[in-house]
């Protein structure tokens, strides 16, 4: 993500919605004492925030005024411009279509037929997704799901060149007893790797569809929609 709007509630949530034409992603978290007033903050140079973050070894305090954000951290300070949340645009959009999967219950996404499902841990697939990167930087992924065999395959390969295939165990895996695949381009692994390797995850796809992956724990839940290169 190159760019966010954190909608804050004074009850202690966090949630934001970001899309692009490659994926959508919706987080909602809770921070009893993080939020001390309602409000947005908008995040529109992410990697700069990122940088000035990782450098702060105590508490950051953010606000934002109509044209700055504002980040403090002891004797540290940054501000920077807001400018178009670029996310935020598509986002509406993709919002719509993942509540309208959530309460069909994964049956279908959009155009798209969702006939498998399962929980799996997608760090075995990450490693092999970062490998395959390393190769090449445009190479293809296409995601396999069986859910008779209980695989979930990845497999990334370059035409003429390297070919990487990792596979996952579904458990709770519902569906036909063949294959569905879809193709995705570089970004499935920007997406994959907003996972938390910690904790598992449910599943849905089909022949040509979106992947949409859902997580939850403790005062938060996310969830991530790929987009195929056949939407």
């Amino acid at each position: 993500m190159e760019d966010v709007k954190l909608v804050l509630n004074k009850s202690g949530t966090i949630e934001y919605d970001a899309a692009h034409s490659s994926h959508y992603i919706h987080y909602k978290g809770t921070y009893p004492d993080a939020v001390k007033e309602s409000g947005n903050l908008v995040f529109t140079d992410l990697k700069k925030a990122k940088t000035f973050l990782k450098k702060c070894k105590g508490n950051v305090t953010i606000q934002q005024s109509a044209t700055r954000l504002s980040l403090k951290s002891g004797t540290m300070k940054m501000t920077l411009p807001i400018l178009d949340c670029k996310s935020t645009q598509l986002a509406p959009t993709l919002a719509k279509l993942t509540l309208k999967a959530k309460n069909g219950k994964w049956g279908t996404f959009g155009r798209g037929v969702f006939t498998t499902h399962g929980e799996t841990d997608f760090s075995d697939l990450i490693d092999g997704a970062n490998i395959a990167k390393s190769l090449s930087a445009d190479a293809d992924f296409l995601i396999k799901a069986n859910a008779d065999e209980k695989e979930l395959v990845l497999h990334a390969f370059k035409k003429g060149g390297a070919a990487i295939i990792c596979t996952a165990t579904i458990e709770n895996a519902q569906g036909p007893n063949h294959t569905v695949s879809s193709s995705f381009g570089p970004w499935l692994l920007s997406c994959l790797s907003i996972l938390n390797p910690k904790v598992k995850s449910t599943f849905h796809c089909g022949d040509s569809t979106v992947l949409a992956v859902e997580q939850s724990g403790e005062g938060w839940e996310r969830t991530i929609v790929v987009i195929d290169q056949q939407a």
